[in-house]
Parts: C-alpha cells; sequence; structure tokens
C-alpha cells in the first residue's frame, strides 16, 4: 500500500508540475505575440497608414433605412400581438357570450315586430295601389277616347281639304283645257280664213315648199300623179 501510494502521489505532482510549466509557457507565448502584433500595428500605422474610410453610398444608405423601418415594422407587430393576446387572456368570454345572446334577442324581437307592422302597411298599401290603378286605367281609357276623336275630326277635315284641292285642280285643268281649245279652234280658223283668200298659184308653192302631213296614198299612186301629162293636170296643182 504505500509502494503504490507513493508512485501514485509522485506521478501525479510530476504531471502537475509539468502542467502547470507547459500553462505557464503558453501564456507568455501568447503575451508575447500580442504585444509584437502591437507593436508591429504601431510601426505599420506610423510608417504607412491606412487610407480613410469612404462614406457610405446611397444603396447602403437606403439598405440601413429599409432595415430600420422593417425593424420597426416589426417591433410594432409585436407589440399589437402581445396586446391582442393579453386582451384575449384577461377577457371574460362569458360575459360576452351573455352580452352576444342578449343583443340578438333585442334585434329578434325587434325583426319580428316590424314584420307584423310591415304586413299590415303592405295590406295598406296594395289597397291604395290597387285604387290608384283603376283610377289611372279610367284616365287613360278617357284619355285615348278623346284622343281617338279628335284625331278622326283631323282626319276628316283634312279629307275635306284635299278633296277641295282636287277639285279645284280638275276644275282649273277642264278651263285650261277649253282655253286651248278655244284658241286651237281660232287659229285653225284664221288658217281656213287664209286658205280661202289664197290663189290658186299660191296654193301650189305652199304644197311644194311646205312641209305636207303624212300622205295616204302608195308608191304608185304618188309616182303617177308625178308624172302624168301636163295637160290631165289642173293649173293649180303645178
Amino acid at each position: 500500500m504505500g509502494f503504490t501510494t507513493g508512485f501514485t502521489g509522485g506521478v501525479t505532482l510530476t504531471l502537475g508540475v509539468a502542467y502547470l510549466t507547459l500553462l505557464a509557457h503558453q501564456r507568455n507565448r501568447e503575451q508575447q505575440a500580442a504585444i509584437l502584433r502591437q507593436q508591429t500595428y504601431l510601426l505599420s500605422s506610423i510608417i504607412d497608414p491606412l487610407p480613410p474610410t469612404l462614406p457610405p453610398t446611397r444603396a447602403e444608405l437606403a439598405a440601413r433605412e429599409r432595415a430600420n423601418v422593417t425593424d420597426a415594422a416589426k417591433d410594432r407587430w409585436n407589440a399589437e400581438v402581445e396586446s391582442a393576446v393579453r386582451w384575449a387572456q384577461s377577457k371574460d368570454w362569458t360575459e360576452v357570450r351573455e352580452d352576444a345572446e342578449a343583443a340578438l334577442a333585442r334585434l329578434w324581437a325587434r325583426a319580428m315586430g316590424a314584420t307584423q307592422e310591415g304586413g299590415a302597411k303592405g295590406e295598406e298599401k296594395n289597397d291604395s295601389v290597387a285604387a290608384a290603378a283603376k283610377s289611372a286605367y279610367a284616365d287613360a281609357k278617357a284619355k285615348s277616347a278623346e284622343l281617338a276623336s279628335k284625331t278622326e275630326k283631323k282626319a276628316e277635315e283634312k279629307a275635306e281639304g284635299v278633296r277641295d284641292t282636287v277639285l279645284g285642280a280638275i276644275g282649273k285643268g277642264i278651263q285650261k283645257g277649253k282655253e286651248v281649245f278655244s284658241s286651237a279652234k281660232s287659229v285653225a280658223g284664221v288658217e281656213e280664213k287664209a286658205e280661202q283668200t289664197l290663189s290658186p298659184v299660191e296654193k301650189a308653192l305652199q304644197e311644194r315648199y311646205e312641209k305636207s302631213g303624212e300622205s295616204k296614198q302608195t308608191v304608185d299612186e304618188i309616182l303617177a300623179a308625178r308624172y302624168a301629162p301636163v295637160d290631165q293636170k289642173g293649173s293649180a296643182s303645178l
């Protein structure tokens, strides 16, 4: 037992001293490295200083503003949700149910009363509408009869006017025909008188040089009359 205890204690002591020595050595190395790094940074900043940082661009500023707006919206949303949850937790839902039932009962009673009143009023309105419809029908019938009579009178007056106009036009036409006939008759009488006053030689010249109407003689008769001997023709037809 003594040998084992002594051996174990010696090994433990040796390992403890070695661990502490290594730990102290590591701490010293880390401190020396930090000091050397600091000195190197100071020397580099004196010899070759770093360029100044550039101001933020518009895109970076807009991103920051959006981030701020988004954070504010999130905070507000969280506050609203938190207040809603607290209200739901602190609300007496039994009282809410009782209030809703009472409100529904009042609405139902009001609706039933309004329905009964509406039925009575509807009957009265139906009677008044029927009476108004009957009176309107009677008025329309009277107006239609009056309008029909006026239309018939106007049609008769127009027909009489048209008949008078037609008869006047016919009378004027007959009178003008008589005047034309009388003028033609007078012209024919003047021509007959003129023919009677003409001499036989003038009649022959008139028949020769003036256009006559359509002849009813045939071609043979016309040629025979034209080439007849002179002694057979009268002196008036030369």
